[in-house]
């Protein structure tokens, strides 16, 4: 499985820039349709919500950092020798049921039977308002699963009891608070039941083949989702463990003085965060601030707090890279730039195009800092199980 960091604005400095991008095994036919208008699920998702803000307008954290005293705002305290603990979460067996659980029933099989609640439907269907056809009224070969509410009331009812092949007219009604085109209309869909399936309560190696990525029989699918799983813990344990370890070095500086420019990006990071979040809940910012049961003067304290938290960590990522000789454009800073071109399979301009140079140059940096706090950290490893008295321990330096 394929990792690499991701990049981070400051805004993410304490989980660090090395979460990896963890993917479930692949699945093949995983582009389901769902028809928007029939259904009462009409949330909207763009580009734009993950787009990150590339702007080069601003100062990147290095310029800003040339115009101020490193050493008179913050005194380092102690970053090597430091003690943390890393547990790993074992694998179960029912951890790996449950991911086969989870793709059986996104996977069902076809039956010879009629259609009960819970099954899915494989269908086509036309809907019509005063017999004429509407935009995004209709579909063919698209998977509806009978009682999940996807369609507005009276769709999926009106097909338990459909068999293959059988098609069905429904005169159905949609809600006083739909689309404002489509609200309170009565609407007519003429349903026609390619198939109709139910999940397997075990995989085999044909369903196996069938549907999972990259495997062709059971035994290979199981051990293959173990190896994924393993992967996975090992690498949430490590990012929780660099958390630790970056914290306590935080912890363990004196910050003298908040230079107002570092201050300042916080903030605008914290406002861009909550902005984010109010967008996702479709209300302004102000509501969404009310929301959260916070006063505008609680909602400022706490702007005003995390931007000198992120103050903080900058300040001290500085102070370590200025007495370890760590530099922007060293040998280095080169090769941690060559690999991440090669993870990402793109060009410098590119990179930074899409990322903003702040965000690369601070991901390496961060990286670099983070790799020397841990190759001399004393990291006691503490493998989980199942069993709460049950751990196995070792140290590493």
């Amino acid at each position: 499985m394929k990792k690499r960091a991701i990049m981070i604005s400051m805004l993410l400095v304490m989980a660090l820039s090395v979460t990896g991008c963890s993917q479930k095994t692949a699945t093949k036919n995983d582009d389901t349709k769902t028809e928007e208008t029939a259904s009462t699920d009409d949330t909207e998702q763009t580009d734009s919500d993950s787009e990150e803000d590339t702007s080069e307008d601003s100062p990147t954290t290095a310029e800003l950092m040339a115009d101020i005293d490193v050493e008179k705002c913050v005194t380092l305290g102690d970053y090597k020798g430091i003690t943390v603990e890393k547990t790993i979460q074992s694998v179960t067996d029912e951890d790996v049921q449950n991911e086969i659980d989870d793709a059986l029933a996104s996977y069902p099989v076809e039956v010879d039977r009629t259609a009960k609640e819970g099954d899915t439907v494989n269908i086509d269907y036309v809907g019509k308002i005063d017999g004429t056809e509407f935009d995004g009224g209709s579909d063919q070969g698209a998977d509806l699963k009978l009682g999940s509410g996807k369609f507005i009331d009276g769709f999926e009812d009106g097909l338990i009891g459909a068999k293959k092949g059988e098609t069905r007219t429904l005169d159905l009604t949609f809600p006083e608070d739909y689309t404002q085109d489509l609200a309170g209309k009565a609407v007519e869909f003429t349903v026609t039941v390619n198939a109709v399936k139910e999940p397997l309560t075990e995989p085999t190696d044909q369903w196996v083949a069938d549907n999972i990525e990259g495997y062709d029989n059971v035994a290979d699918y199981k051990a293959g989702i173990r190896s994924d799983q393993e992967e996975n813990n090992e690498q949430t344990a490590e990012n929780q463990v660099r958390y630790s370890a970056w914290t306590q070095v935080v912890e363990n500086c004196t910050i003298n003085e908040y230079p107002d420019s570092l201050v300042e990006i916080g903030k605008n990071l914290y406002v861009q965060q909550v902005e984010t979040y109010a967008k996702y809940a479709g209300m302004e910012l102000d509501a969404y601030i009310e929301s959260s049961g916070l006063s505008q003067d609680e909602y400022e304290s706490n702007k005003e707090e995390y931007g000198k938290n992120v103050a903080a960590q900058a300040l001290v990522c500085q102070a370590i890279c200025d007495k370890e000789g760590f530099a922007i454009g060293d040998d280095a800073y080169k090769e941690a730039l060559d690999k991440m071109l090669t993870e990402y399979g793109c060009t410098e301009d590119e990179l930074i195009q899409t990322y903003g140079q702040d965000n690369v140059e601070q991901s390496i940096m961060l990286n670099r800092v983070s790799d020397l706090i841990l190759a001399n950290a004393n990291v006691t490893e503490v493998q989980a199980d199942s069993s709460s008295d049950s751990t196995e321990d070792s140290s590493a330096n």
